[in-house]
């Protein structure tokens, strides 16, 4: 093929391209490109935050603890008036009677039963029987976002030979029922508790020592730093942070500290329990804290209401 013929059929493909384009420029129908949006969006958009439940919480500030001793120590008087007669003993339906008309009737009537089986040789002979009901602690927890009163007893008995038999009795209750019993062998009483230990009404001072610690306890800066390294409770800035909390022993705040995402006030109170120990006037606090959607753990909260000061936390 010559030159020139090689340069007609060069013009005349790029004469059919240009007016192909003024064609398509003035009808208008411009070629249509889509690019997928995910080609720029980022991986990490993409993921939903883990949002986890709020819990309800117990409200401390409402409860007055020299009420709720007054209240329970009118329910152990009661029992022992009641246990005064022997009739009370005379079955265990007349025990449940003597129990329910004093804490509600029982959820699970087997629970008296059992009892009254485990006592029964203290009280099956004349030369043996009833001694005393004291109180040794008491508090409340949340039941399925409930409040329950919880109280713990130790019931005493002398066998035919004069020996002192003890036993400890759990109850969980409400206005309208008594939820739960449970009896244990022996006891290991401290301390009763009489309506004339007016010192146990300190929570608000629990309060205060819990609300400094989530105040100096909360950093999730430091929690994020520490979970990219691999959560290691060695760490110098966790150790600073550790120390800087009025505790006897912080030793179990890294737990407290992992679960709650390096926010303490995800800590939902659910639960007290006084006791009266000689040394140290103990409360035990009860938290929940949510750690996915379902899952929650649990944690103890001792208090000495002497010394007004967190002793210890631990995970259950």
């Amino acid at each position: 093929m010559n030159t020139s013929k090689k340069w007609l059929i060069f013009w005349g493909v790029l004469a059919a391209l240009f007016v192909g384009t003024f064609g398509i420029v003035l009808s208008g129908n411009f070629p249509q490109f889509t690019i997928p949006f995910s080609v720029f969006a980022s991986d990490d958009k993409g993921k939903k935050k883990e949002e986890l439940p709020k819990l309800k919480t117990l409200a401390l500030r409402d409860v007055n603890d020299q009420t709720l001793l007054e209240e329970q120590t009118e329910k152990t008087e009661a029992l022992n008036k009641a246990f005064a007669d022997n009739n009370s003993f005379s079955s265990s339906q007349a025990m449940a009677e003597a129990i329910e008309k004093i804490y509600g009737s029982a959820k699970d009537s087997k629970n008296i039963f059992n009892l009254y089986r485990k006592i029964y040789p203290m009280i099956s002979s004349d030369e043996s029987g009833f001694v005393s009901v004291n109180l040794i602690g008491f508090g409340q927890r949340l039941v399925n976002d409930q409040p329950m009163m919880t109280q713990r007893q130790v019931w005493s008995f002398t066998d035919t030979g004069g020996t002192r038999h003890d036993y400890t009795i759990s109850l969980r209750f409400n206005d309208k029922e008594l939820n739960e019993l449970k009896a244990e062998d022996g006891s290991d009483v401290k301390s009763v508790i009489t309506k004339d230990d007016t010192y146990l009404d300190k929570s608000a001072d629990f309060e205060t020592a819990w609300t400094e610690l989530v105040r100096r306890g909360t950093d999730t800066q430091l929690y994020r730093q520490m979970k990219k390294a691999g959560m290691d409770s060695n760490q110098t800035e966790f150790k600073a942070l550790e120390k800087s909390i009025n505790m006897t022993d912080p030793s179990g705040f890294f737990e407290l500290f992992k679960d709650t995402r390096g926010d303490i006030a995800h800590a939902y109170l659910s639960g007290f329990y006084h006791t009266n120990t000689p040394n140290d006037g103990q409360s035990d606090y009860y938290f929940r804290v949510p750690t996915s959607e379902k899952a929650v753990a649990e944690f103890v909260v001792v208090y000495d209401r002497l010394q007004q000061k967190i002793v210890s936390i631990n995970r259950q």
